[in-house]
């Protein structure tokens, strides 16, 4: 139990979580067939052609090689915080607090921005089946609300959830996969989707790299359950790397697969004659396996949007807990319910959040798709990427200054955390720079999005500063 832990608080529930629970989670937050079906037709429309295919597999292998610094300097510092506990201890208290609200506001981004998603796949699939034409408001209020509930309880009932919405879309997506290795495609399979003839223009191929780790986000989570997690020094390395692993894999086949099914070189111009390129995975499996596939990724395209909010809701929760624990939140957000062990106020907190922003575009009559899911959400893929960016200097400054701890291992220590700040520092620049074509936001708001990532450093910073106690904490609070 945590040195920090406040009178009368319980503490999360400890050793709960094996590696396949934690997987499950961060995997689910990935949201597999969310991405699969939404994101790969649009970042492939947007002008990104099949480069999105060695763009997944680019993003795997540095994704590989920053979890390679990531989990080593983990194991020294021990605390549940995450990415800003390791800058705090690399790089000093000012960027420890500024990293830990820019943490906490990528994190409500994400799980506020997919709510633009659920509202309109819901409505769609009502109307499909039903004829109901249902507000998308309603779908995203009442999936907040019910999500509060959910994560309000204990986070093993979460985790069951996830568990088996996550292993259903890996199964519809892998028999989609295997429909089309049985029946061939048009001019036989050949490697063309891996070529750099699918490469698009420079600028475009930028933020192609973005859209690519945008479908990666919540994989670096699995430090958030090693106060749950069942002998953590080892479940939390080979969970990290298992998620890493089994997500990457999985997108970088199904991807070839599916842009061989539609055709290499007519892919584009299919997905421009589409009113709705959602739809293009669908008519896919109708056409390769058959109408109740189709039907039943329908159905589950609105449950993995579902067990990504999920999954999200408890990153925040518990981002919420540990700075409040940590004194950079106010301290009540740092208690856990009394039966059911859950960062129950934190998920108060972000249930009100959620319910506030939703409403506020639905009031507004915004388009959810094009706004609250494209800006929101990409403020907090930007988010992440900054982050990783400064944890990966952080490692190297952190052995540089205790050499001790991982004597003769540069290729863990300095190598890897190098290529990882090279290679997340690139992402950085071209997800900044080019916002506006990766989110359709206008001039100004182009500018104002991204700038709340400034604005929640600073204000983080100066927190730490004002609090030097608050950031002891964030090096004193074991698992």
């Amino acid at each position: 139990m945590s040195q920090l832990q406040q009178p009368g608080d319980r503490g999360l529930r400890m050793g709960s979580l094996g590696v396949a629970a934690i997987t499950l989670m961060v995997v689910s937050a990935v949201a597999p067939l969310t991405n699969m079906a939404g994101v790969l037709p649009v970042a492939i429309l947007f002008g990104n052609g099949t480069a999105i295919v060695p763009a997944f597999i680019l993003m795997m292998v540095l994704v590989l090689i920053f979890s390679v610094g990531y989990v080593t300097m983990a194991r020294h510092v021990q605390n549940a915080g995450a990415f800003y506990t390791l800058i705090t201890q690399g790089l000093g208290k000012s960027l420890g607090g500024a990293a830990a609200l820019i943490a906490l506001l990528g994190y409500n981004c994400m799980q506020i921005g997919m709510s633009g998603m659920f509202g309109p796949v819901c409505t769609d699939l009502i109307k499909t089946f039903t004829g109901l034409d249902v507000p998308w408001w309603a779908f995203s209020l009442g999936a907040s609300a019910l999500i509060g509930v959910l994560a309000y309880r204990r986070v093993d009932l979460s985790a069951k959830v996830l568990g088996v919405l996550v292993l259903a879309e890996f199964a519809v997506i892998l028999i989609l996969d295997l429909g089309i290795v049985i029946q061939g495609v048009p001019g036989g399979f050949d490697l063309a989707p891996l070529s750099l003839a699918g490469m698009p223009s420079t600028s475009a191929l930028g933020v192609t790299f973005v859209f690519a780790f945008g479908c990666y986000i919540g994989i670096e989570a699995t430090t958030l359950y090693s106060d749950e997690a069942k002998e953590p020094k080892k479940t939390i390395p080979r969970a990290t790397y298992a998620a890493v692993l089994l997500i990457g894999l999985f997108y970088s086949i199904s991807t070839i697969w599916i842009v061989e099914a539609a055709g290499t070189s007519t892919i584009v111009t299919q997905l421009e004659g589409l009113g709705d390129p959602i739809q293009f995975v669908f008519n896919i499996a109708d056409q390769y396996v058959g109408n109740w596939l189709a039907v039943t990724m329908r159905v589950l395209f609105v449950t993995s949007v579902f067990a990504c909010l999920l999954a999200f809701h408890n990153h925040v929760a518990r981002y919420f807990y540990y700075l409040g624990k940590e004194g950079m939140v106010p301290s009540w957000l740092g208690r856990t319910h009394d039966l059911h062990q859950s960062p129950h106020r934190g998920t108060i907190v972000q249930t009100l959040i959620a319910l506030a922003v939703i409403a506020a575009f639905a009031i507004a009559g915004l388009n959810p798709l094009l706004t609250l899911f494209a800006w929101v959400a990409n403020i907090a893929v930007i988010c992440i990427i900054v982050l990783m960016t400064l944890v990966s200097i952080a490692v190297i400054a952190y052995f540089t200054k205790n050499p001790e701890l991982e004597p003769n291992q540069p290729l863990k220590t300095k190598v890897m955390p190098a290529l990882a700040t090279i290679g997340f520092a690139l992402v950085a620049y071209f997800g900044i720079s080019g916002f506006d074509i990766l989110t359709g936001a206008p001039g100004p708001l182009a500018i104002a999005l991204p700038s709340l990532i400034l604005i929640a450093g600073i204000i983080g910073a100066i927190r730490a500063t004002m609090r030097p106690d608050a950031i002891r904490r964030l090096n004193a609070d074991p698992v």
